[in-house]
C-alpha cells in the first residue's frame, strides 16, 4: 500500500522549536485518552511539555538494534507529512509507538543518476531519532535512469550501499521493496525478485552489519509466491518475514489462519524461528467519508469503496492487533498515521488513524489503548481454551514491572495480568471468572467502566464486537453461561 505519494502543501507551518510540536500533541492527544494513558501531573499539558524535551534529551543518542518496542506505524514522511514530521513524532511519541515505516525512493535520492540528494532523508533520520522513535527505511521503486534491477543489478547495488552506509548506525532495519508480489509485472515474477533481494541484502551486510533486512511486505499471504521463493533459495538472503493484511470484513478466523499457514510454509523451509512482522494492516475509512456528503464524478470510484466507518475502524485496529499478537506476531504497523488527502473520494486517502489536519480519529485512541494494555515487554500467556470457541477471543499476557511507554517515560503498571476480550458474533451479557477480585475494566477507547460483580471474582459483562480489556488477575474459565 505505501506508495511514493507527491508532496503536498500544509494548512499550517510548524516550526523548529519542540514545545511547539509538544503542546500540539497535548492537544490532540489527552480528549482521546483513557484514564491509564492520562498524564499524571497538576497541570498534564505543563506535566507533557516537560516530559517530551527530557525525551528529545535522553534520547540524543540511541544504539541501534532490533526494536524492542513492537508497535510502528506508517508515514509518507519525505512527502507529504515531512512538513508535518515533528508533531507526528510526538504523537507517536506519547501513543507508545516506537517505530516508523517511510518509503526512501530510490529516484527519490540519486537524481539525477550518479547525484546523491540525501537531505529530506537526513532530516528524517534525525528528527526521529531525537523523539526516540526507529526509522524503517523501504528500499524500493524503479529508477527512471536505469534499468529495471533484476535486468542489471549494479545500479541498484550502489544506491542500496550509499543508503546502508550513510543511515545504517541510525535504523534497526531495512526493507527491501513493498508488496512485490503486486506491483508491475517483473516484480510478480519470484525469480526476478530473489536476485534483487539477494543483492541488497549483500550490500546491507557488507555496509551495515548490526541492521536486520526485511523481505518486501508481500500485499496479503500469498503462499504460492512466497513458497517459489523458498525453492530458488531466497532464505538465508533476509531476517525477518513481512506482510501486510488489511480487513474491512471481520478478520476472526481467516487472519489467525493465515498466520498460521504462513508458520507452516516457514518452518518446511527451515525458517521457523525467523521472526514475522505485519508492516500494513487496517482498513479505510472511506464510509464515513461518503456518510459526510463527499460526491464524484470519477465513473470508477464506486469500485474502490470497500471501506468502513471511523468507529468499525477502531474496533477492527483493536482485534486486528490482539490476533496478531496472540499469534505471535513480532511487530505490527497500522497503515497509516494520517490521510494523505483531505476529502478525496477514494479509499487509498482515507486509511490514517488521524485525519490530514492531525486530529485523531477513534482508532488513534483505540491503537494509543492497545499500547498501553500491553505494553512494550508484554510476554504472551497460553490461552486455557482455544481462540474463536463459541465466537470468542480472549488473548491474555503478562506486562512488566513498568512500561516505558514509547521510551518517553516509565510509569508503574496497575497490574501485571491483563487481557482482552470480545466476541464475533456478540454473544451478550456473559459472567467473566477471575483469579482474582481486584480487576479493572477499560473499553477499546481507553474509557474505565464498572460493570455489575456477580461474585466475589466474577462480574456480568456484554461480549460483543468491542474489545473488553481487563487488568489486575487472569481469566479463568471461557464465559460460556450467558445472562
Amino acid at each position: 500500500m505505501m506508495a511514493d505519494y507527491p508532496v503536498f502543501s500544509q494548512s499550517k507551518k510548524f516550526g523548529q522549536y519542540y514545545h511547539f510540536f509538544c503542546r500540539e500533541v497535548v492537544e490532540c492527544i489527552l480528549p482521546f485518552l483513557g484514564n491509564t494513558m492520562k498524564i499524571t501531573s497538576n497541570n498534564q499539558t505543563k506535566g507533557a511539555l516537560a516530559l517530551c524535551a527530557a525525551v528529545l534529551l535522553a534520547t540524543a543518542t540511541v544504539a541501534v538494534a532490533a526494536p524492542a518496542n513492537p508497535y510502528g506505524i506508517c508515514s509518507h514522511l519525505h512527502g507529504g507529512e515531512f512538513a508535518g514530521r515533528n508533531r507526528e513524532f510526538g504523537m507517536m511519541c506519547a501513543a507508545g509507538i516506537g517505530i516508523v515505516r517511510s518509503d526512501f525512493p530510490w529516484r527519490a535520492i540519486e537524481k539525477p543518476a550518479g547525484q546523491w540528494n540525501f537531505e529530506r532523508f537526513d532530516t528524517i533520520v534525525a528528527d526521529a531519532k531525537a523523539a526516540g522513535i526507529a526509522v524503517l527505511p523501504i528500499l524500493a521503486y524503479d529508477h527512471p535512469y536505469y534499468p529495471r534491477p533484476d535486468i542489471d543489478l549494479a545500479p541498484w547495488r550502489r544506491f542500496v550501499r550509499a543508503v546502508a552506509e550513510r543511515y545504517g548506525a541510525d535504523v534497526p532495519a531495512f526493507e527491501i521493496w513493498n508488496e512485490q508480489n503486486l506491483w508491475g509485472k517483473w516484480k510478480r515474477d519470484p525469480a526476478k525478485y530473489v536476485p534483487v533481494l539477494k543483492a541488497a541484502a549483500e550490500e546491507i551486510r557488507a555496509a551495515a552489519p548490526g541492521a536486520k533486512v526485511l523481505i518486501g511486505g508481500f500485499a496479503g499471504i500469498p503462499l504460492g509466491y512466497i513458497e517459489e521463493l523458498y525453492r530458488l533459495g531466497c532464505g538465508p538472503f533476509f531476517d525477518v518475514m513481512n506482510f501486510h493484511s488489511y480487513w474491512p470484513d471481520p478478520p476472526e478466523g481467516r487472519f489467525d489462519r493465515e498466520i498460521a499457514d504462513l508458520r507452516a510454509l516457514m518452518a518446511r523451509y527451515g525458517d521457523a524461528d525467523k521472526p514475522i512482522w505485519l508492516t500494513e494492516t487496517g482498513c479505510s475509512t472511506i464510509n464515513s467519508v461518503v456518510a459526510r456528503g463527499a460526491t464524484t464524478t470519477d465513473p470508477f470510484a464506486e469500485r474502490n469503496t470497500h471501506g468502513v466507518d471511523e468507529a468499525t475502524q477502531a474496533r477492527h485496529l483493536s482485534r486486528i492487533l490482539g490476533i496478531a499478537f496472540e499469534c505471535g506476531i513480532d511487530v505490527a504497523m497500522p497503515y497509516e498515521m494520517r490521510d494523505p488527502f483531505p476529502a478525496r473520494f477514494d479509499k487509498e486517502a482515507h486509511f490514517g488513524l488521524c485525519h490530514e489536519n492531525f486530529v485523531p480519529k477513534p482508532a488513534w485512541a483505540a491503537y494509543a489503548q492497545f499500547v498501553s494494555m500491553r505494553p512494550m515487554g508484554s510476554t504472551r500467556k497460553a490461552s486455557p481454551w482455544p481462540q474463536g470457541r463459541h465466537g470468542l477471543w480472549c488473548p491474555q499476557w503478562t506486562r512488566p514491572e513498568r512500561s516505558a511507554d514509547g521510551d518517553c517515560r516509565e510509569v508503574p503498571l496497575p497490574g501485571r495480568d491483563a487481557g482482552m476480550v470480545w466476541s464475533y458474533p456478540s454473544i451478550g451479557l456473559a459472567r467473566l471468572a477471575f483469579t482474582t477480585d481486584k480487576i479493572r475494566f477499560f473499553t477499546h477507547l481507553g474509557e474505565e467502566f464498572h460493570p455489575e460483580r456477580d461474585s466475589e471474582n466474577s462480574y456480568l459483562v456484554e461480549i460483543g464486537e468491542s474489545p473488553i480489556y481487563f487488568v489486575g488477575g487472569e481469566l479463568a474459565v471461557p464465559p460460556v453461561d450467558q445472562h
